[in-house]
């Protein structure tokens, strides 16, 4: 049984990797209500449902560990809603857990992202190109600026596969010094002199201030 202030977490993969976060708010409204989900609204002259999504994903990413907070008005059983969720959507999303939240987002500090570059880079290179600033260029309220990724990136783990370079990073997420994912590809792939275009992204944890894996 869950009730009052609550935490879902849910996957979003394959095609759905292409919806943007606007896409992505709008689809969980309808899905809610379809599903008959008893969701606290917002008053006033146009209701709507109380949601809050943590570390929106960029178009092109996927992720097994998205969270999203609501509010019950009235006691559910943890089974019974997710199955009445899971129905609404695609296997490419589904809902993998819920319980009552105890923690806020602002507690998040970093996340972790597997790469897979299946383009024809070399192993060794990809490795080096973490040892030295990884430089993209940001537009800010000054303009369009500078910016180091390395100090954003607290590990990194290259490796072979059979046709692909697999980097393993736990990346920054707080507002001040928060790194994407996909520019630091584009970072890369500038280091290597090359521009990168066949790889995916998959987010596959999210940490606390602690280094616990976030609840």
């Amino acid at each position: 049984m869950v009730q009052g202030k609550i935490r879902l977490v849910f996957k979003k993969e394959g095609k759905l990797k292409f919806i943007s976060h606007l896409d992505l708010i709008r689809t969980m409204k309808g899905a809610f209500s379809r599903a008959g989900i008893p969701i606290y609204y917002s008053e006033g002259f146009n209701p709507h449902p109380k949601m809050v999504f943590s570390l929106p994903l960029s178009i092109g990413c996927e992720s097994v560990c998205e969270y999203l907070d609501i509010k019950l008005n009235e006691p559910m059983e943890r089974e019974e809603l997710l199955e009445r969720l899971n129905a609404q959507f695609p296997p490419e999303l589904q809902f993998t857990d819920v319980y009552e939240r105890t923690t806020d987002f602002q507690s998040i500090r970093s996340a972790e992202y597997e790469i897979t570059v299946y383009e024809e880079v070399e192993l060794e290179e990809v490795k080096k190109a973490f040892e030295s600033p990884i430089i993209i260029t940001k537009k800010s309220k000054k303009g369009m600026v500078d910016v180091d990724l390395i100090p954003g990136v607290l590990s990194c783990f290259a490796e072979k596969t059979e046709n692909a370079v697999r980097i393993r990073v736990e990346l920054l997420a707080k507002q001040e010094g928060y790194v994407n994912p996909d520019h630091l590809v584009k970072g890369i792939g500038a280091k290597l002199g090359r521009e990168l275009w066949d790889y995916d992204i998959m987010r596959t944890a999210v940490y606390d201030d602690g280094g616990r894996i976030f609840r």
